[in-house]
């Protein structure tokens, strides 16, 4: 594959590009932050999004923009509950390093040692399957796996299929080169095996090491489809014929808030709300939830090899000065971030997969953000402007 494939294809996956030049709003030379992120909520036919900007305990923004549901009128609020996608990653890697720092688990344990039928499992470790560079394919960059997920929406996925897309494939490299690929799968096996060391569902798992000890009361795990009260609806664009899931087309808005998290089991399933995610995100961030030794091995970054200065650790993501993570699902699509030398807090939830356009919603936010509070641009290509 050739350097500039593999770019868009990391971008890709990642939400930070779309398939076309994206399209920046227009603010008026004095507009307060909360007004370029109304302008902008409006530029991206975004229903609704919650966002939080603190600046240690101090709030910028605070509040939510739009609405819950299009159907009902329902104003967002703060307290509405948002999948919160790929943000389940850096839950699962908080639990890893308790249990590595309880003698639990090693690190560099190989995944064969807690689990059976993993492809080259004897040379997969752990660590390289919370910092992606196992090799092992992710199975929703294949347009087929994406065709049979949009086909049966409501369909409850096993994580034995999704790892046999995954196997099928074939891996990316050889996990003894060194190499470097984002793939949920790594997150699903890693989800399997705290369950089997700890002998608890991870959700019970993730409530006692992480929910609990921060006093999060509206964030957890489930392959359910249901939401509890109140949450807000996730949209996704489409025509006439319906939604077209993955790609930012057509500009007929579609609720699929019911399709199924077991598409992603426990590389994106998690639900949670606008405090607890400022609350979490903070936490790992700054390494609260683990010891100083093991937060030193899960902020050794990795560099990504992007064309932004995106690093990746165990379960964090390192984009220029913040450190945290972003995410999609069908119907939504989040970012939460921390800046530690500047105490800076920026949350963003949103219930739109993404743009017409293709730009992911609470990204979007994000550059504006970043570009309001320090003058200089964060977007990747293809954002330029933002």
């Amino acid at each position: 594959m050739k350097r500039l494939d593999i770019t868009v294809l990391l971008l890709a996956l990642l939400g930070l590009v779309g398939c076309s030049a994206s399209n920046p709003p227009k603010f008026p030379a004095d507009a307060t932050l909360e007004e370029k992120l109304e302008i902008t909520q409006e530029h991206l036919a975004l229903p609704g999004a919650v966002v939080a900007v603190y600046e240690g305990d101090e709030a910028r923004v605070d509040r939510a923009f739009g609405v819950a549901s299009l159907e009902t009128g329902e104003p967002m609020t703060t307290d509405h509950h948002f999948r919160i996608a790929s943000i389940t990653k850096p839950f699962v890697a908080v639990v890893l390093l308790q249990m590595a720092d309880e003698g639990k688990v090693d690190l560099d344990d190989p995944v064969s040692k807690y689990l059976d039928g993993v492809p080259d499992g004897e040379n997969i470790t752990l660590r390289m399957l919370a910092q992606h560079t196992s090799g092992l394919n992710n199975y929703i960059a294949h347009p087929h796996v994406k065709q049979a997920f949009a086909d049966e929406p409501h369909r409850q996925w096993t994580q034995e299929e999704l790892l046999r897309f995954a196997y099928d494939a074939g891996p990316y490299f050889d996990p003894t080169e060194g190499g470097w690929m984002y793939a949920n799968t790594n997150y699903i096996l890693l989800g399997q095996v705290i369950e089997k060391v700890e002998g608890e569902p991870l959700n019970d798992v993730i409530q006692r090491r992480v929910c609990e000890p921060l006093g999060m009361r509206n964030t957890f795990y489930s392959v359910e489809p249901s939401l509890p009260t109140p949450s807000t609806r996730g949209y996704q664009y489409g025509d006439e014929a319906g939604p077209i899931f993955w790609k930012g087309r057509g500009h007929v808005p579609y609720d699929v808030t019911d399709a199924s998290p077991s598409m992603w089991h426990a590389a994106g399933a998690m639900v949670s709300t606008l405090d607890d995610m400022r609350t979490f995100v903070k936490a790992a961030a700054t390494g609260q939830l683990v010891s100083e030794e093991a937060f030193a091995e899960q902020t050794r970054w990795r560099d990504a090899g992007y064309p932004v200065d995106y690093w990746y650790g165990l379960g964090l993501i390192k984009y220029y000065d913040g450190v945290g993570h972003n995410g999609h699902v069908p119907g939504y699509q989040v970012s939460a971030m921390h800046d530690p030398g500047r105490d800076l807090t920026i949350v963003v939830l949103a219930n739109l997969y993404s743009s017409p356009n293709y730009e992911g919603p609470a990204n979007a936010m994000y550059f504006v953000i970043m570009r309001h509070l320090t003058g200089k641009s964060v977007a990747p290509p293809g954002w330029e402007g933002w």
